[in-house]
């Protein structure tokens, strides 16, 4: 969490420092749609059940996923993204799925835009996220699986690199605020039981991204 903030306030800083020297690129490079694989990590903290106190995962999960989205001009363009990961324990398994839709900003800044064949394009981005995850049941209820849903704002940012126009790899930080259902069973014959604690569960995630810009 302290890490994620920390970076992210780099890129904030890195973004209104070079904006003070920026000078008015070449206009339109940037147009046009994108798509990226991502590699990373997800928090998923909240999986621990209330009754046993066993804990499912971890508390970051590697993950992969998709992004895919388009320049309407050289600074803004929306996107869609979808992040999956698992975790095997015990002979249990977690499934932890989500969808992410952003409003984009690119900031265009001369001194880092000039090169022959680099561009370094820092962004910061807002949304809304939603995650599912689907989790072990308490091993004293009769469902062997349960799932879990959340919805919530996602900022974010990162820094992208395009090389020789199409070619894009870089970084996105991402924190989904997310407010997640309780999840109840029947545990030794007592219904209502709390198994996984709901409520505000912020979640940050780092993804690695390497893709193509058409």
């Amino acid at each position: 969490m302290k890490m994620f903030v920390a970076a992210f306030l780099m890129i904030v800083m890195l973004i209104f420092c070079a904006s003070s020297h920026a000078e008015k690129p070449k206009k339109g490079f940037l147009h046009g749609p994108y798509l990226t694989l991502e590699m990373g990590a997800i928090q998923m903290d909240y999986d621990t059940d209330q009754v046993s106190g066993e804990k499912i995962g971890r508390d970051f999960e590697p993950a992969f996923g998709f992004l895919f989205g388009w320049n309407l001009n050289d600074n803004f363009s929306p996107e869609i993204q979808g992040k999956y990961a698992t975790n095997f324990k015990s002979g249990r398994r977690l499934h932890v799925a989500s969808a992410n839709v952003y409003a984009k900003y690119t900031f265009i800044i001369d001194p880092l835009v000039d090169f022959k064949t680099l561009r370094i394009l820092p962004f910061l981005k807002a949304g809304m996220a939603f995650r599912v995850a689907v989790l072990p049941g308490n091993r004293n209820a009769t469902k062997n699986t349960i799932t879990q849903m959340g919805w919530g704002p996602s900022p974010g940012g990162g820094i992208a690199f395009l090389w020789k126009k199409y070619f894009l790899f870089g970084i996105d930080l991402q924190g989904d605020l997310l407010i997640m259902n309780d999840i109840r069973q029947t545990v030794n014959g007592v219904p209502g039981t709390l198994v996984y604690q709901g409520g505000f569960h912020p979640a940050m995630s780092a993804m690695a991204i390497l893709g193509v810009h058409y």
